[in-house]
């Protein structure tokens, strides 16, 4: 709050946005409609330029570490709650505008777009931001008056200008610029990256072995064939054996598949009637969750019925069930239940400190992924944490373990944040080292497609428990 007695200028934002809001454009004329457009884009590009420059503020200062988050990107996944795409280019914006006074300025006006300063942060990345510094002023009164592709022009010109013949051969430059890119889009997964020459000569060369000349009954296009070679040499990798290992265990493809589907029997869970636990046996805490989830979701109540678990496979996510069945007939099966009562050992007491793999297993079924709030972190890259330390009598225990990725890991054990396991919810609740509940909502268990971690429709009215 100010104390000069002026208003908060984020208090009187929020203010106007609401009567905005609230102001129903079906009732206002024609005029009126034509005359708010061209200001309310500039007041869009002018809070962006404000919302770069606090971003720009807080990187610099490594505030996210401060939020529990590796870095400014993640904080921006996580509490924007927006794409690591879009969290790449609002760091990119900050940035550049940081170091480009002319265009900062003009930016805060609102004469000038996120499409504007994506052109010219696209040439701050191949020349340098020292280099782009003297053509400040022009690409400010530029981007203040035309188009993104005007800008972009400009910046095609200044490259040319710049470097002329493009840059010379350097080893150790391409070397620097290699990078791969998976990323999964519907059901495909897309690869992009470069390599620096002696990398594509060994690539080129694994898969013209496994490519072979083409025979006549082959119909598979050039590109098909090469991405077969490439899944048979990632395949070949695999099935030798000679990969180091990840969490203590050989890598390997996982497949998580409920029992029903792998027999082509899916079945839409029953809500309607809960189950109870066997006497004297630990609750379903699984169980117990989904049915706190299922008991308050909004599309439940509306009469739209949960849809059967998917399966899962490792790195990619839900997969058809057809595809599942295809993998399932040739694997070695792992049976992971996480009630202890159904048959699977998962308590060892005190006889293993290392998590042993099937108990690792257990945990990649529940988790999926490092349970801190916010964070992404594949279920292959954590480490298996102990609620309670082993040395101070912490048992070996799926449900006194949990995946936290090793960044967060070490906030827990040398940063002094404090996370608990709900057991009867599976809900993960982080606490800051002062003792403050973190903003993030809970980290929620894997429960199925209508109730994901991370998924905003879930809701739970069970009390959150006594302050820390």
């Amino acid at each position: 709050m100010c104390t000069t007695g002026e208003a908060d200028p984020l208090q009187l934002l929020r203010a106007g946005l609401s009567g905005l809001v609230d102001t129903d454009p079906v009732g206002m004329s024609d005029a009126a409609v034509t005359a708010e457009l061209p200001a309310l884009l500039d007041a869009v590009n002018q809070l962006g330029a404000v919302v770069a420059a606090r971003l720009a503020s807080f990187d610099t200062r490594a505030l996210a570490e401060v939020d529990g988050q590796r870095t400014t990107r993640s904080w921006l996944t996580a509490f924007g709650r927006m794409s690591q795409g879009a969290a790449a280019g609002w760091l990119s914006r900050a940035r550049l505008l940081r170091q480009l006074p002319a265009l900062a300025a003009a930016a805060g006006t609102g004469q000038v777009s996120a499409e504007h300063l994506t052109r010219v942060a696209a040439l701050a990345k191949q020349v340098g931001v020292d280099a782009v510094r003297d053509f400040d002023e022009i690409l400010a009164d530029l981007a203040s008056t035309a188009n993104p592709a005007d800008v972009e022009k400009a910046c095609e010109r200044i490259l040319a200008h710049l470097d002329p013949d493009g840059p010379d051969p350097d080893p150790d430059a391409d070397f620097q610029r290699r990078e791969l890119t998976l990323s999964r889009q519907g059901g495909m997964t897309y690869l992009r990256g470069r390599l620096d020459p002696e990398a594509g000569a060994a690539l080129h060369t694994a898969l013209d072995a496994l490519m072979k000349p083409p025979t006549a009954d082959d119909l598979r296009t050039a590109t098909q064939r090469r991405a077969d070679a490439l899944a048979d040499l990632a395949r070949l990798c695999l099935s030798h054996g000679q990969l180091p290992t990840v969490g203590g265990v050989r890598p390997h493809l996982g497949l998580l598949i409920t029992p029903a589907m792998l027999l082509n029997h899916p079945t839409t869970p029953d809500t309607t009637t809960a189950p109870t636990a066997a006497p004297h046996t630990k609750p379903n805490h699984t169980t117990d969750s989904a049915r706190c989830a299922t008991a308050t979701d909004p599309l439940t109540a509306a009469g739209v019925p949960p849809l059967p678990e998917p399966p899962w496979l490792g790195w990619v996510g839900e997969i058809p069930p057809e595809l599942a069945q295809r993998i399932a007939c040739d694997c070695e099966v792992w049976r992971a239940i996480l009630d202890p009562t159904t048959g699977l050992p998962l308590e060892v007491g005190r006889a293993h400190r290392i998590v042993p793999p099937w108990i690792r297993k257990a945990l990649h079924a529940r988790d999926r992924g490092c349970r801190w709030p916010g964070c992404d972190v594949p279920a292959a890259w954590t480490d298996a944490h102990h609620m309670i330390a082993w040395y101070l009598g912490g048992r070996t225990d799926v449900d006194e373990l949990m995946l936290l990725c090793r960044w967060h890991h070490s906030r827990v054990h040398e940063g002094a944040w404090r996370i608990e396991l709900d057991h009867s919810t599976g809900e993960v609740r982080v606490y800051r080292p002062n003792g403050e509940p973190y903003e993030l909502a809970p980290s929620q268990p894997w429960l199925g497609p209508n109730t994901k971690r991370g998924d905003p429709t879930y809701r739970h009215d069970a009390d959150p428990g006594p302050s820390p």
